[in-house]
């Protein structure tokens, strides 16, 4: 008699080695895969959400209004205006220090670590504008109020993968004020 995948039973009712070392194998492998399909469920909802593109933005906000800060600092205190070059140096400080790149796959793991598949394609299915069944309403509600959880492990993520770029600055601005005699 032949087995699955055209191995041969010894005995009906046996299975084989190979198989039963197989099977062991597969649901080994099982939530690997699982989270896998989590990991690119979360990469695709992070997509949809347009974090990206929403995480940038307000990075550039924020950059310029840090620089707007120091230039009116230095301006009221030392009576000097910051050079462009200066601020050029700061800005391309925080592009690369703060870049989504650097931030997506720590933030992808985060969610996929912290919902299940079924809530994840929830959030896929909402932010595609496929709103939510009534049936889900329930676990849509349980999922918005972890929210602020996930919110924060998230950013405190962010926080642990970098330094920042206010010891540079400072030390470019002491240089610039030392340069100029202040």
């Amino acid at each position: 008699m032949t087995g699955p995948a055209g191995i041969k039973a010894t005995q009906p009712g046996v299975v084989p080695g190979r198989v039963i070392v197989l099977l062991a194998l597969s649901i080994w492998l099982l939530p690997l895969n699982s989270h896998a399909d989590k990991l690119g469920d979360a990469y695709r909802l992070l997509r949809i959400t347009e974090v990206a593109k929403e995480f940038e933005q307000a990075t550039d906000q924020q950059t310029r209004n840090v620089i707007r800060t120091y230039s009116s600092i230095i301006a009221m205190s030392a009576d000097r205006e910051l050079p462009e070059s200066i601020k050029q140096q700061m800005s391309r400080c925080y592009k690369e220090t703060y870049a989504w790149e650097k931030f997506e796959p720590g933030i992808a793991a985060i969610f996929a670590d912290n919902l299940s598949n079924t809530e994840l394609k929830l959030m896929i299915d909402f932010f595609s504008d496929k709103s939510v069944p009534p049936p889900m309403i329930g676990q849509f509600k349980e999922l918005i109020a972890r929210a602020n959880a996930i919110e924060q492990l998230a950013i405190d993520y962010m926080f642990s993968q970098t330094e920042g770029c206010d010891e540079q600055n400072v030390n470019l601005i002491l240089d610039f004020l030392s340069d100029q005699g202040s």
